[in-house]
């Protein structure tokens, strides 16, 4: 078990879940959004029973290393890949369950409040409550991570859809190359798009080029990681360079889908990837001179998350806070 450093507390404080196919992270998060602590273990999957002791070990360590008493807590909430309606984890494929009642499990083993809802959507609630899009009535959040994860309110709603299966824009498709994607179709955006993209680009450069500037790097590291390409393009390597704008075009593809369907006033980028200043700049342009209407239409402004990878924890509490 993992435990991180402790921050100045501010009013009410909750139990943020952020419930992962690798891990579960777990922080005691106040009204502001401000994480006091956090703590994380292994997930154990296909055991929605032993995950929950889990997380409920990590909920006491998280307390006792933010210096928080269980009773001072007023609530829990968490946030799992897949389907999940009214606090049921109807499709969590990643985790291996299948009409889990979370919420429920979580009430009882904590005696508090509890809420669950799809991790894209809590990463959405915490941005737009209390992050990069507060004030905002139509807001998309995209998170590239080994796949894409998207979520967006409409006119001040969190969109949910049918049984609360909406909202999966990573599986929107943009080519015909006939790329075969988990889900069981062919060139989904985030084949093109994700950080997995971004590691797979720079693989197939470092084996076109294993003398250039992206191979020198990784080999200093001893692996590659999502800034090897971005550490290249810094040291002046143009084939990196090219590799990047290739894979911005992806990402604006799917962006430009996103605008024309549901013209947001902003979609905010999470995922670790996009705290490269490079990869976003010029993806705001790009969006806006594809989308129809152009000018004519409202302007769609690409931004950056507060909360980054924490967002999971802090949207996760959101849903409990009042």
């Amino acid at each position: 078990m993992g435990k991180y450093a402790l921050k100045e507390r501010s009013m009410s404080v909750y139990f943020g879940i952020d419930i992962g196919g690798m891990s579960i992270k777990v922080g005691v998060v106040d009204a502001n959004g401000n994480i006091l602590a956090k703590c994380a273990d292994v997930t154990p999957l296909g055991d929605p029973e032993a995950a929950v002791d889990v997380m409920v070990r990590l909920m006491r360590g998280a307390a006792d290393a933010a210096k928080v008493s269980w009773e001072e807590i007023d609530g829990v909430g968490a946030g799992a890949p897949g389907t999940v309606c009214d606090g049921v984890v109807t499709y969590a494929t990643n985790l291996g369950w299948y009409g889990v009642p979370l919420a429920d499990m979580l009430r009882k083993a904590t005696g508090k409040p509890a809420a669950v809802g799809n991790d894209a959507n809590c990463a959405l609630l915490a941005e737009w409550r209390l992050g990069a899009a507060v004030g905002k009535a139509n807001v998309a959040m995209v998170t590239l991570g080994t796949g894409i994860g998207t979520a967006f309110i409409a006119d001040g709603h969190l969109l949910l859809g049918n049984g609360a299966a909406s909202g999966e824009g990573g599986h929107i498709r943009i080519k015909q190359l006939g790329k075969k994607c988990s889900c069981g179709r062919e060139d989904c955006w985030e084949l093109y798009a994700s950080a997995s993209s971004l590691l797979e680009r720079t693989e197939q450069l470092i084996e076109k080029n294993p003398t250039g500037k992206c191979a020198a790097i990784a080999q200093t590291k001893g692996k590659v990681d999502g800034f090897v390409l971005f550490d290249a393009i810094e040291a002046g390597d143009e084939e990196a360079e090219k590799v990047l704008e290739e894979l911005q075009v992806d990402i604006a593809d799917g962006l430009t889908n996103i605008a024309n369907l549901l013209r947001p006033e902003v979609i905010v980028m999470g995922g670790g990837i996009c705290a490269q200043p490079r990869l976003l700049a010029p993806l705001e342009d790009m969006v806006n001179a594809r989308t129809l209407g152009g000018k004519n239409n409202p302007h769609v402004y690409v931004v950056k998350p507060r909360f980054f990878n924490d967002a999971g924890i802090v949207g996760a509490a959101v849903q409990v806070m009042p």
